[in-house]
Parts: C-alpha cells; sequence; structure tokens
C-alpha cells in the first residue's frame, strides 16, 4: 500500500479470526519498532515482550476479569516496556514504537489496536511481568495485538470527510 492508504486504513480491530499470524509478517511488524523516532540512547531503549502463547494470551486477555478480553482475541501481542527516564519520554517512545507497529501490521493486512489496559494490569502484577521476560525496572507503558480482523483492512471512507475539513 502508499502510506496515505495506509494511513487511512489503520483503525483499531476489536474481533479477530482464529488464522495464526504468519512468522515473516510477526517479524515484519516486529522490525517496524526499531524504526521508530524514539529518544536518545540515554533515555534507554524500549523492550519489546512478543506473545503468541494462546494460554498466556488468554490469561493477558482476562487480567481485568473472565468476562472482558482486553486484548479482544489477538493471536499476537507485542508489548512494550521502557526503563525509567526523564519525565514524559517512556511514554512518548513506547507510543511511537506502537504506531510504527500498527502502521506496518495494517500495510500487511492486519487489524492491530493500540492497547493500554493490559500495561496497567500488567504494572500491578510483578510476577507475570518476570514470567514474560519483561526487564526489572521496566514499565509496560504500552502494546499492540494484531491479527486477521473479522472485517478485511481497507481505507476508512469516513476519512475523506475528516480530510476535506483540514481538521481532527
Amino acid at each position: 500500500m502508499e502510506l496515505k492508504q495506509v494511513l487511512m486504513s489503520r483503525r483499531s480491530c476489536r474481533e479477530y479470526t482464529d488464522q495464526a499470524v504468519e512468522a515473516e509478517k510477526i517479524e515484519a511488524v516486529v522490525t517496524a519498532a526499531s524504526l521508530a523516532p524514539v529518544g536518545v540512547p540515554r533515555d534507554g531503549r524500549p523492550h519489546l515482550t512478543l506473545v503468541t502463547d494462546a494460554a498466556m494470551l488468554k490469561q493477558l486477555g482476562g487480567l481485568f476479569g473472565p468476562e472482558r478480553d482486553i486484548i479482544y482475541g489477538a493471536p499476537a501481542l507485542v508489548i512494550v516496556s521502557c526503563p525509567p527516564s526523564r519525565p514524559g519520554i517512556p511514554e512518548m517512545n513506547a507510543a511511537c514504537v506502537v504506531e510504527m507497529m500498527a502502521l506496518e501490521a495494517t500495510d500487511l493486512g492486519l487489524g492491530n489496536i493500540y492497547l493500554y489496559g493490559v500495561t496497567m494490569a500488567l504494572q500491578n502484577n510483578p510476577d507475570l511481568m518476570k514470567t514474560l521476560g519483561i526487564p526489572e525496572g521496566h514499565t509496560p507503558l504500552s502494546a499492540l495485538a494484531f491479527g486477521y480482523g473479522k472485517e478485511p483492512v481497507t481505507e476508512c471512507k469516513a476519512w475523506e470527510e475528516i480530510l476535506t475539513r483540514n481538521t481532527i
């Protein structure tokens, strides 16, 4: 896709099929994170934790209770955690990383959703953070769930109206 088409196609996906995401597509999404415009090295680099294990995804999805799946049944999840730094830098870095991955996932035809709730729940669960391999001292700040959506990735026609008004 061309960039404008990717931008107009990216939207939150809250329903996924059971189709597994191919390893090369997962690798491409994760690799896109390295292209994010993050803060200088002294601010520490974001750490990515990839989760594709069905049992772990179910556990993470149920962190707020079994009646609510906070990752929407997505078959892949990348958690972005950052070390402490100057105020705001870790959060901005995590946001940039997730956005780059979301755009790549969209370009690959994968539905995706930017998540915050799962990271909030993880911050209160140090044992689970350790199980996931999140480095000590890092804080989970954002995440991207992705997979094949029940609806195909297509351009959102509502964006055309927004763009003609030249305002958000």
